[in-house]
């Protein structure tokens, strides 16, 4: 039986359900929050409020991508678990390093002891210092996915240190990979620099993609069998939705259906209604569903999207 690891235990995947494939719920914490206040999501009762919108509408999962040291607070993740009952899937790993102060310990650790961390949190539990010490304080949430990211269309050194780290910790514990690609770039490079390190595609989810809707770039990285993960709709200031319904035809149309998945990434106060903002976590059920429907997007290719590629993406593959 497939099973997925969120904060509060693992479940079959069979029970994700209606799953937002990269959201932000809780950010309260590190150097990210002095690039940019609205990053702030603190609160436990105003993002529980926020969670609850979406489950009312019919969600039920969330893949929590605030990852290490970019704001990551384990104990407050288990809270809004608890409190609203949504199953949500932390994550380990590593954003860009410009979200880190040049004296972050991931630019000095070697492949190895990254690898480590990543392994523990994911095996034992996360740490609510994130390893920044000197305690380490060892939660019970274990995170179930592990995250990467490269720059626009450039791979820094540390970069490297960290995808090498993250395919080890895969070999090792079966967490599937998810990506950031800044604006759609290299994700069939990150595939490709995984795969030398052993990593299968189809335990990859290349995110972001879609901020480059060229289906051309899009049948060439689906065609190596990673899922992609799309983002944009709700968020207008990138394209208009309509990019993305074309987009989602034409991939399905060219048999890449099931290799589709969808999130909010509404990472900020300014998008999350219970703080104030717009479009917020529901407003993909509430609203752009219908408008799918009314495009012409059947129930099935509705339900592939966003209840059953996400079960088989975020499982914890078999381990060799």
């Amino acid at each position: 039986m497939d099973v997925i690891r969120t904060v509060l235990g693992d479940i079959p995947a069979d029970q994700l359900g209606f799953t937002d494939s990269h959201e932000h719920l809780i950010i309260d914490r590190d150097y990210v929050l002095t690039l940019n206040p609205d990053y702030r999501l603190d609160n436990v009762e105003k993002t529980s409020q926020e969670v609850k919108t979406f489950l009312d509408a019919g969600g039920r999962s969330f893949v929590e991508m605030t990852c290490l040291a970019f704001g990551r607070n384990a104990r407050k993740l288990i809270k809004v678990s608890q409190a609203t009952g949504a199953h949500i899937i932390a994550s380990t790993g590593f954003h860009r390093p410009n979200f880190y102060m040049d004296s972050h310990w991931r630019f000095f650790y070697s492949v190895d002891q990254i690898a480590r961390i990543l392994i523990e949190e994911i095996e034992l539990g996360m740490d609510e210092n994130q390893y920044n010490g000197p305690v380490i304080d060892r939660t019970d949430a274990k995170a179930g996915v592990i995250k990467i990211a490269t720059g626009y269309f450039t791979i820094k050194p540390e970069d490297m240190v960290t995808i090498e780290a993250a395919a080890i910790a895969h070999q090792e514990t079966g967490a599937p990979i998810i990506t950031h690609t800044e604006d759609g770039t290299l994700g069939l490079e990150q595939v490709e620099i995984l795969g030398s390190y052993g990593v299968a595609p189809q335990n990859i989810i290349v995110g972001h993609y879609d901020r480059n809707p060229d289906f051309y770039l899009h049948k060439e990285l689906a065609q190596t069998g990673c899922y992609l993960e799309y983002d944009t709709p709700s968020r207008r200031k990138y394209f208009p939705e309509t990019n993305f319904i074309e987009l989602v035809k034409k991939m399905a149309e060219a048999g890449f259906e099931k290799q589709i998945l969808w999130g909010g990434d509404l990472s900020r106060r300014s998008y999350q209604t219970a703080y104030g903002g717009q479009p917020g976590l529901a407003y993909i059920l509430n609203k752009f569903i219908p408008r799918m429907r009314a495009e012409g997007f059947d129930d099935a290719m509705i339900d592939n999207i966003f209840i059953h590629n996400p079960a088989h993406a975020f499982h914890l593959a078999k381990k060799k």
